[in-house]
Parts: structure tokens; sequence; C-alpha cells
């Protein structure tokens, strides 16, 4: 065999990593979060959340490393899709175990920090890059906000 081969894993390695950096410069970009579409149903939920009895909504999110615009562009999308009285309820936290609640809706699988027992029960949100995970009892899914939310937030206060 002549020429230069190369295993699979490495070859899918240098993609990923072109992929990643890709990915990245596109999420560091003017106007990435303020143009994102609220996913369907999600506003519904969250409006209908924060207007339930004994429920306090808070949303919850980090800022990317070069946050130039993220943080900025992240407060406009909820005053645009949410309305202005939702920003009050936002946290920026590079950190979310640090944060005290009994659920964390959030699409990524892994949520680590400072705090090894966080005191929320995380809900994983399916997304593409996640949904190739297969959870372990007692960890759950809401894989759109069609699903059944209502039940997940009715399961904490019993």
């Amino acid at each position: 065999m002549n020429g230069t081969w190369f295993p699979l894993i490495l070859i899918f390695l240098l993609y990923k990593s072109i992929a990643q950096e890709k990915t990245i410069s596109i999420w560091e970009s003017k106007n990435f979060f303020i143009e994102l579409d609220p996913l369907p149903g999600a506003v519904e939920a969250v409006k209908e959340m924060a207007n339930m009895k004994n429920t306090d909504v808070f949303i919850c999110t980090s800022p990317i490393k070069k946050y130039d615009h993220c943080s900025f562009e992240k407060y406009a999308w909820v005053e645009k899709h949410l309305g202005k009285e939702f920003l009050e309820l936002m946290v920026l936290a590079r950190d979310k175990t640090l944060i005290s609640g009994s659920l964390l809706i959030d699409d990524k699988p892994d949520i680590s920090g400072v705090e090894p027992y966080p005191t929320w029960e995380h809900i994983l949100f399916s997304a593409c890059h996640n949904m190739h995970l297969q959870l372990r009892a007692p960890q759950r899914r809401l894989h759109s906000w069609a699903d059944d939310w209502k039940l997940i937030l009715d399961s904490k206060r019993q």
C-alpha cells in the first residue's frame, strides 16, 4: 500500500476540531444570539410557568468565554421574546452549580462546577448534541416543550 493513511479516528478528530473552531467563531459573532428563534412552545411554557402558584422561574444562562456580544444579546433576546419583566429573572453564571433551585432544565449533558452536589435536579433538554446519550435513572429528559413539563414541575412539589 503506497501513500499515507490515517486511522479513521484521527480523521474524525481533525474534522471535529475544524468544525468546533468554526462553530465557536459563529457563536462569537455579532447578532448570533439575538437572531436565534425560540424553540416551539418555549415562550408559552416559560410564561405559563412564571404565572403558576408556588413557582419561581429564573433564566440561568452561561456567557461564552469570548463574551463581546453574548451577554448583551442574551438579555436583548429575553426582552424581545419574553418581555421586559423577565429581565429581572435572568442570572448569568459561568458556574450553574452555585445557583440554588429545584430544577435546572438545560441541554448541556454534564454540568459541573465548584459545587459537587447542586441543589437542583438536572433535566436534560433534548438537542442534537445530546440525543445519543442514554440517561440512567433517576435522570430525566424533556424532549421538547410539547412534552409534559408540568408533570416534571409537579414532581418537585410532592
